[in-house]
């Protein structure tokens, strides 16, 4: 197990990924295979947040980058769904397997967990963007033309920094947009593990009217319900893995076995891809449901890695255990440094922007990572035991 993994508690063997701004796991001790879960490790979070990046660098090089399957591999929005599911599975898990869960303790460590570095990130982004202007100019491809020089004026970084108020793109640092949904679901928490035990029994049901809520949502363009589905489904996932993980052992058994996984395990990545395979044939709401297809992706991604054991070697690499460590502040930081150097280099060199600002951002992650995130986890476990109540006081913390 990685040593010092925000996850590293979680009683398992086998890598997953590490979606934004999720804490870390003590160990437990559990009982034996009832308790056994995924280790949301990094991996799968690395590679992510890596196209996130991509995604940026690519945006104006040409169709073949969104409207062919070579889209799986600049796909920033549509993984920002799976970190949306695998943090619902992660954040739900432990109050679900808590005979008594400390709540007191819970909400200062989450919300220091996640402001701090956010905070800082959007600080480094005004510094950067008043260091290196953004000029918005358009001849360097629709998505550069339309970061122009945002305001840096105090009540703007800190609404941005906020995060709780901006749901909307944000413009200093606008991949802070999906930090703002994580911290909803935090906040919603305890909500959501009532939901996640309700939906023990009839879960087909139940992941059916979670899917059904994000495609109206994606249809009728109402924020809440196309992403917090993706949570909730997450938080399913949590509440029935021990069965769940009974029916992929007998489906791994089975002759077809194989074949079978091979399939979901492909149909997840073009099922968050399918809209833009899609949008030369379809027009309109059509258009509008494919988007909604994103979020079946996500679950069968995170579910495959999680439940099919030949993923999990892969995803402990070495390369993709530290990628999925600097995971996190990769995402907060990037964003100003790609567009700085797409300004730079133009469309035409788009290549030599991102060999520079790809290093360069994950060389800022490690900086980030080592000086803000492991002290704000530091800081964020104190509060929680400086809050948490009598009787949970010595007990280790799952969600720190």
């Amino acid at each position: 197990m990685h040593k010092g993994h925000p996850y590293g508690g979680v009683n398992v063997p086998t890598p997953l990924a590490r979606p934004s701004g999720c804490p870390r796991f003590p160990a437990r001790r559990r009982g034996p295979d009832r308790s056994r879960a995924p280790r949301l490790d990094d991996g799968t979070g690395g590679l992510g947040r890596l196209r996130v990046e991509l995604r940026l660098e690519f945006l104006s090089v040409g169709w073949w980058t969104t409207l062919s399957p070579l889209k799986l591999l600049f796909a920033g929005p549509e993984f920002v769904l799976v970190f949306f599911v695998l943090s619902g599975f992660v954040l739900v898990r432990s109050p679900l397997a808590a005979p008594a869960y400390d709540w007191m303790a819970y909400y200062p460590r989450r919300v220091i967990r996640l402001f701090v570095p956010v905070v800082i990130s959007v600080g480094l982004a005004a510094a950067w963007i008043y260091f290196f202007p953004r000029t918005g100019d358009p001849g360097g491809g629709a998505w550069l033309a339309r970061q122009d020089n945002p305001s840096l004026g105090l009540g703007n970084l800190l609404r941005e920094a906020s995060i709780i108020t901006e749901t909307s793109r944000p413009d200093v640092n606008p991949p802070l947009w999906s930090l703002a949904w994580e911290m909803w679901f935090s906040l919603l928490l305890p909500v959501s593990v009532v939901l996640a035990a309700a939906t023990r029994r009839w879960t087909g049901l139940w992941a059916a009217l979670f899917l059904a809520v994000s495609a109206y949502g994606y249809v009728t363009g109402i924020e809440p319900l196309m992403y917090l589905p993706a949570f909730a489904l997450g938080a399913l996932l949590a509440a029935n893995f021990e069965s769940l993980q009974a029916g992929a052992a007998s489906l791994s058994a089975r002759r077809w076995g194989t074949a079978a996984w091979i399939g979901l395990t492909v149909l997840g990545p073009l099922l968050l891809i399918a809209h833009w395979l899609a949008r030369p044939l379809l027009t309109g709401p059509w258009s509008e449901l494919t988007l909604a297809l994103r979020v079946p992706g996500a679950v069968l991604v995170v579910a495959a890695v999680a439940l099919w054991p030949p993923l999990h070697r892969p995803l402990t690499a070495r390369p993709l255990v530290w990628l999925g460590t600097v995971s996190f502040t990769l995402y907060l930081v990037h964003f100003p440094i790609v567009v700085t150097f797409g300004n730079l280099f133009g469309p035409e060199f788009w290549w030599l922007g991102a060999l520079v600002s790809v290093p360069l951002s994950l060389v800022l992650a490690q900086l980030m990572t080592r000086w803000v995130e492991q002290p704000s986890l530091k800081l964020a476990a104190a509060a929680g035991r400086a809050f948490a109540h009598p009787l949970h006081a010595e007990r280790p913390r799952a969600d720190s």
